[in-house]
């Protein structure tokens, strides 16, 4: 060819001849023509036969690893699966185990709550039929401390007994310097554990055992029997916690009430012994050791059993009551209250021989009628004229000391009679060896003289112990 396809130039808007392609065989020759579309078409198809080729090839090749990996991976996710179930069954187990485990253990300590309380009705009983005991000699268990005695009003004196003319007599004795008049035994203190225990608080005055404890277990236990099988765990956990709190409470304020009433009656015991003791008396036969000498290393008080508390503070009670009971059979009070002494006990000038010579008992000063009265219960041994005593009254106490009144213008009670304390037995009067009216008073122990004046020092002492 010639021109620009010479020089393999292209002409614009020429158009380019197709492809064409000639087969010879022998004489025969064929020729194709090759259009560009079909000529990229068929490049396409090949192409894509080639990658689908390929693509499926690795496929082929690499098929067992993808589902083994596959395979894997769901089995580990079964697992996951498994584990993730056992460990929910597990945690439902342990709630359920939990809540079997609650509810018997709620239902073991309402049952023992109620035991407690079963108890604790049985010990109230009994410190309750203590504390009226306690309170029948005198003890009343308080919080507080003891509230200070009223000031006593102004004794009252024996009619015209400021105004009388001093009056004395008596029958004289010889001065006997052997006995011995002096006092014996010396003043017990306060047991120190009687004030510690008193602090420690008991029960007011006259409130019930039952009533010390703010939250009283008469409430609680309806409460445990009925709204606490319907409350949450929780709750029913804190209200049973609440009501054992409560009878703790109330069990620690019985104990430290029978510590009271023990510690209290003892020294009380004790001090009525020491008078006793002071007076050279034996009280009916009781033999105490009270107030022997004590000491040792302090030891804080511990809480111990119940009975052996209870029983202690019985014993010590029924001990108190016998000594009170001993000790009001002694002549401690004064057989003319509120008269004064024109003479003593002991040696005196006599009135009328002026000499010295021994007075046997006390003059109280007082007008002529005015009553007089029985120091202590006992039996009248003597009534009537006694020489120089004139009418005289003699009176034998339980306590086996014998009392003697002189000098009485006139006589209510006869021998034989049997007289309580304070009874009247005459009027005072100056019959006999008297200088004028006034009552002469003697107190004897196997019909020798004792000093009346360590009895009514003694009664003046343990006056409010007997006084229930």
């Amino acid at each position: 060819m010639t021109g620009h396809a010479g020089n393999g130039r292209r002409d614009f808007g020429k158009r380019k001849e197709p492809h064409r392609v000639i087969i010879a065989r022998g004489d025969n020759v064929r020729s194709f023509t090759i259009s560009p579309l079909m000529a990229g078409m068929a490049t396409a198809v090949g192409i894509m036969l080639a990658v689908g080729y390929i693509g499926a090839t690795a496929y082929l090749v690499l098929r067992d690893d993808i589902i083994q990996s596959s395979a894997e991976r769901q089995a580990q996710m079964q697992l996951s699966y498994e584990d993730r179930i056992a460990s929910l069954r597990s945690r439902i187990d342990q709630l359920t185990s939990r809540r079997v485990l609650e509810r018997r253990s709620i239902e073991e300590q309402l049952a023992d709550v109620v035991e407690r309380q079963r108890d604790l009705d049985t010990r109230q009983a009994r410190v309750s039929g203590l504390l009226a005991k306690a309170a029948e000699n005198g003890i009343r268990v308080a919080v507080g401390g003891p509230v200070p005695a009223a000031k006593p009003a102004s004794p009252v004196v024996a009619l015209g007994s400021l105004d009388a003319p001093t009056g004395i007599g008596g029958t004289p004795e010889p001065i006997d310097i052997s006995p011995v008049l002096s006092l014996r035994g010396t003043k017990a203190d306060y047991n120190a554990a009687a004030e510690a225990a008193a602090r420690q608080g008991a029960a007011a005055p006259g409130k019930p055992l039952r009533d010390l404890a703010p939250d009283a277990p008469a409430a609680a236990a309806p409460a445990a029997d009925g709204p606490v099988t319907g409350a949450a765990p929780d709750q029913r956990v804190e209200l049973i916690e609440n009501v054992n709190a409560a009878l703790a409470r109330m069990d620690s304020e019985a104990h430290a009430a029978l510590d009271v009433i023990a510690v209290t009656a003892e020294r009380d015991a004790a001090a009525i012994a020491d008078t006793a003791d002071e007076l050279g008396l034996q009280l009916a036969g009781i033999k105490m050791d009270l107030s022997s000498g004590q000491g040792g290393p302090f030891v804080p008080l511990a809480g111990s059993d119940f009975d052996t508390r209870i029983e202690r503070a019985e014993k010590a009670l029924l001990a108190l009551s016998q000594l009170k009971d001993a000790a009001r059979g002694i002549p401690l009070a004064s057989p003319v209250p509120g008269a004064e002494l024109s003479s003593s006990f002991g040696p005196r000038v006599d009135p009328f021989l002026g000499r010295m010579a021994m007075h046997t008992g006390l003059d109280f000063r007082a007008t002529a009628g005015v009553t007089i009265r029985a120091p202590a219960p006992g039996k009248v041994i003597f009534s009537g004229r006694n020489g120089g005593y004139g009418r005289s009254v003699e009176i034998l106490h339980p306590s086996g000391v014998v009392t003697r009144f002189a000098h009485m213008s006139r006589v209510s009670v006869s021998e034989g009679d049997e007289v309580a304390a304070g009874d009247p037995l005459g009027a005072v009067g100056s019959t006999g060896r008297s200088t004028g009216p006034h009552l002469h008073y003697e107190v004897r122990m196997d019909d020798r003289p004792l000093n009346p004046a360590r009895f009514l020092r003694a009664g003046e002492k343990i006056a409010t112990l007997l006084d229930d």
